[in-house]
């Protein structure tokens, strides 16, 4: 298999920042620790697009790295949690905004909070098995605007943690920044455990008019904490071993970010101190699965992730269908120049 790098992030956070304020929290799951712990997060616009977003991080991202994104890619795959459209994601849309020319397009479903790490699987594969030479992947998480604020989910707990950001990132295959181990597990027994519900009863797709949330009662929380305190850390350690390499050798941690409950848990689980795991859980609360690759970006931009060391990525989806972790070699070595 030929090596895959990550070569480098970027991201998008919409203007509209929304503080504690906004919501009013009328029910007894208020002291959940799943519920906890955000001062404030972003959402996105009433008119702002999965596109607009793209747009935007993917030209700071050709910007960073020097690469023309009408010509410099090969793959583009996108994951979001609300579509801007039904049916269809934006990768159609993100091609015609930026008028670029790859030869594959997929918009993925599967892998929630974790598709990042889906994605650069998948990406890997792809270009192992065919002449593609690089790929961007952009996470997108519009929930917090487009289904929490509404004035029916504002007064329940759930809806005052997620917060809206684009996160992307360019890979190719070069040995620069490689990818050292990939686990991905899917844990199809969970897959039903996170569910949209109404208050009148009727299925997401029929007409309303109350607003869905997520059926989050006591017992089902209780669940998916026992899940992602087992499943996480079972991942980590096995991308790790994959790797091999040990907590010592690990520079950062990087996850999705649920909640701080998690964020601990995790890092204390793989003996990672907390000045070497990256989250901006206080100001964007859950980013679903952009967190990643925005955390990536502050983790550089901060000096916690530093050039020569192993990144630890990892986190869990939903309500534990979906586990993934990998391990970066972040700028193991100088890129090659485009031939």
């Amino acid at each position: 298999m030929k090596p895959v790098s990550l070569i480098s992030v970027a991201s998008y956070l919409p203007e509209k920042i929304v503080d504690n304020d906004f919501f009013k929290n009328e029910s007894g799951l208020k002291t959940h620790s799943m519920f906890r712990g955000t001062k404030l997060r972003h959402h996105i616009g009433e008119n702002e697009t999965c596109t607009d977003m793209a747009t935007i991080a993917l030209t700071r991202l050709a910007e960073k790295i020097n690469i023309n994104l009408q010509h410099d890619v090969d793959i583009l795959m996108t994951n979001v949690t609300i579509p801007d459209i039904p049916f269809v994601g934006p990768g159609a849309s993100i091609v015609g905004a930026l008028k670029l020319k790859p030869k594959y397009v997929y918009d993925l479903q599967n892998g929630g909070c974790v598709s990042f790490i889906f994605m650069m699987e998948l990406a890997r594969a792809i270009i192992n098995s065919t002449d593609a030479k690089n790929a961007v992947i952009c996470n997108f998480q519009t929930a917090a605007g487009r289904i929490l604020a509404l004035p029916d989910n504002r007064k329940l707990p759930q809806s005052a943690i997620p917060g809206d950001g684009c996160g992307v990132a360019f890979l190719a295959a070069d040995d620069s920044s490689p990818i050292e181990a990939i686990v991905t597990r899917t844990h199809g027994e969970y897959a039903n455990d996170m569910r949209p519900i109404a208050p009148d009863g009727r299925k997401w797709w029929e007409p309303g008019v109350t607003a869905f949330n997520i059926d989050f009662n006591k017992s089902r929380l209780a669940a998916i904490v026992g899940r992602g305190n087992k499943l996480v850390p079972e991942v980590l350690n096995q991308a790790m071993t994959m790797a091999n390499v040990t907590h010592k050798d690990i520079g950062a941690l990087v996850t999705n970010q649920p909640n701080k409950f998690f964020l601990r848990n995790w890092r204390e689980s793989v003996l990672i101190p907390e000045e070497k795991q990256v989250h901006t859980f206080d100001e964007h609360g859950n980013l679903f699965g952009a967190a990643i690759p925005i955390c990536f970006e502050r983790g550089i931009d901060t000096g916690v992730i530093k050039p020569g060391e192993k990144i630890l990525l990892g986190g869990f989806s939903h309500a534990g269908d979906y586990t993934a972790s990998a391990v970066i070699h972040w700028q193991k070595k100088a890129r090659p120049s485009p031939a």
